[in-house]
């Protein structure tokens, strides 16, 4: 995953060839050793060959240099892509300056790895906007009436008749009440809280299962943000926004600030114990 095969052909005499590399993510790097390429064989006219992996990640910087005397022969910016097939020709152009040329070409394209996120997302957005199709459709009467009176006829017929002014009227009303209406006072949730959320632990679910091999979905090492990085700040935020508004509603209830300070301590007391017994030396050295 996440490599592309290269193909370093140098049909240079001796001295051999270093191929190092560095990586378009590493800031301020040090480059790091790939490969040496053997000179050429004038005699059989065959060049020196070497096969190496390289990144696909991110942007790679390719450093040429003679294995003797570490002079800089070419340097090679490019963006690798997934299983992909290249070579690199290393030759001379003019003797008389000792001009040296390096072609890269591409043997056999690379895959396009970004093709499953893209049709999952179009199914997503098709599937909303279904939704939102469905939710505008029952809104206009006749459509809305045939949709009740296929899904559930009997009910549409009691319906009928207590608008008609049917004797059953009654029984209808006492059969299907009508859902009582919420109270001002009643508890509300914070709906954009509770979506960012649901795909909160949508993303945390997918990273943990192998994030689909993609480099974006895995944590980065040192340097640099990737998606699975902002999980747990993301956590923070909604723990935070969660207990403001938490507190709020205990405190407008009429509970006094100390018994919410207690409550705080024993949970947070609680916390901390689960934490000790569940992360402990044996949990950290494996099974």
């Amino acid at each position: 995953m996440d490599q592309a095969l290269l193909l370093v052909r140098n049909e240079l005499p001796a001295p051999g060839l270093n191929v190092a590399a560095r990586s378009g993510s590493c800031h301020q790097c040090l480059y790091q050793f790939l490969a040496f390429v053997p000179p050429s064989n004038e005699s059989l006219r065959k060049p020196g060959t070497a096969s190496v992996m390289v990144d696909t990640q991110h942007p790679l910087t390719l450093l040429l240099n003679s294995s003797v005397g570490d002079r800089d022969l070419c340097k090679i910016q490019y963006h690798f892509g997934e299983f992909g097939n290249y070579s690199l020709v290393v030759k001379t152009i003019s003797t008389s300056n000792q001009t040296v040329s390096c072609d890269l070409i591409i043997n056999e394209g690379p895959i396009n790895s970004y093709l499953p996120i893209l049709f999952a997302f179009l199914v997503y957005v098709g599937i909303l906007a279904l939704l939102i199709a469905g939710r505008l459709l029952m809104k206009i009467d006749p459509v809305r009436n045939w949709v009740y009176k296929k899904l559930n006829p009997r009910a549409t017929d009691r319906m009928i008749n207590s608008e008609l002014g049917s004797p059953n009227t009654t029984d209808s009303i006492n059969c299907d009440p009508a859902p009582q209406s919420w109270s001002s006072s009643s508890r509300q949730r914070l709906r954009s809280l509770d979506t960012f959320r649901g795909l909160s632990l949508v993303i945390m679910v997918f990273v943990n299962y192998g994030g689909g091999k993609y480099w974006f979905f895995k944590h980065e090492s040192w340097n640099g943000l990737t998606v699975a990085d902002l999980v747990f700040p993301w956590f923070v935020f909604i723990m935070g926004t969660s207990i403001a508004l938490a507190l709020g509603s205990v405190l407008r209830w009429g509970s006094s600030k100390w018994k919410v300070l207690r409550k705080i301590i024993w949970r947070s007391f609680v916390l901390i114990l689960l934490g000790i017994i569940v992360v402990n030396p044996n949990y950290c050295l494996g099974p």
